[in-house]
């Protein structure tokens, strides 16, 4: 694999992902907009929570795989992306009870099928195909960080302390620093054809995911007894149209 090939295997994906990145801005600018009031907010952690909760323990099922397979990069950084995504669900229990919640909420909690969907197909790449697809998911959410200052432009926005607002503060720094090291990585790996593919159909994967579940985080929630009745809510598969938002950034 000479230098050149593994060059185009970033500039593949960079490329994938600037002619998606406008569906996905929409559809997180639309879900933010609609962040108004701690409830909301709430919500938003509660998903997010369910995500994250699954981080390390893919990057860990990613990292073995590797090793299984003797592939010595793939490992080394699996292994620093497992060290440096523990604790985070933690962080946001944290910001859950300092935004209100009761965190009893968190315990046996059933995800959304959203989700599973989104979480459950890199379970599968990495289980079923070869690890590397995880490179496309990592890219997906390191590569489309929040904005500096969001988080204090929401917490005034909901009227919640700023405490309620660390895990969002926090990747507005995390995730330049794991996008750069996931370029570098990308960079200096031999990646076939076949490997790009499966790198690129990820993170295609991963953008449909993340579409969906933000459309579902903007609507308004349905009761119980609605969704029983039949009645789902306003469609919101497809996101509006709206300019991107700067205040907020294109992603969580």
């Amino acid at each position: 694999m000479t230098p050149a090939e593994t060059a185009q295997g970033e500039a593949t994906l960079r490329g994938l992902l600037d002619l998606v990145r406008p569906d996905l801005a929409r559809a997180a600018t639309a879900m933010w907009r609609s962040v108004r009031t701690a409830d909301a907010y709430r919500r938003w952690l509660l998903t997010s929570y369910d995500l994250v909760v699954a981080t390390a323990p893919l990057l860990a099922d990613a990292l073995a795989e590797s090793v299984r397979r003797g592939e010595t990069e793939l490992a080394r950084y699996f292994a620093g992306q497992v060290t440096e995504e523990t604790g985070h669900d933690v962080w946001l229990a944290e910001d859950y009870a300092a935004a209100g919640g009761d965190p009893r909420d968190l315990a046996g909690r059933v995800p959304g099928a959203a989700v599973a969907r989104l979480a459950g197909a890199q379970y599968y790449y990495v289980r079923h195909a070869h690890p590397v697809a995880l490179l496309g998911h990592i890219a997906v959410l390191e590569w489309n960080p929040p904005l500096k200052g969001a988080a204090a432009r929401l917490a005034e926005r909901v009227g919640l302390p700023r405490e309620a607002f660390r895990t969002l503060a926090a990747h507005a720094e995390l995730d330049l620093g794991h996008g750069a090291a996931l370029e570098r990585l990308l960079a200096g790996l031999p990646l076939d054809a076949g490997r790009r593919r499966l790198v690129t159909t990820s993170a295609l994967a991963s953008v449909r995911g993340l579409v969906e579940l933000l459309a579902e985080l903007t609507a308004p929630p349905v009761s119980p007894a609605a969704t029983a009745a039949g009645e789902t809510g306003p469609d919101r598969t497809r996101p509006d149209r709206a300019a991107p938002d700067p205040t907020l950034g294109a992603a969580p």
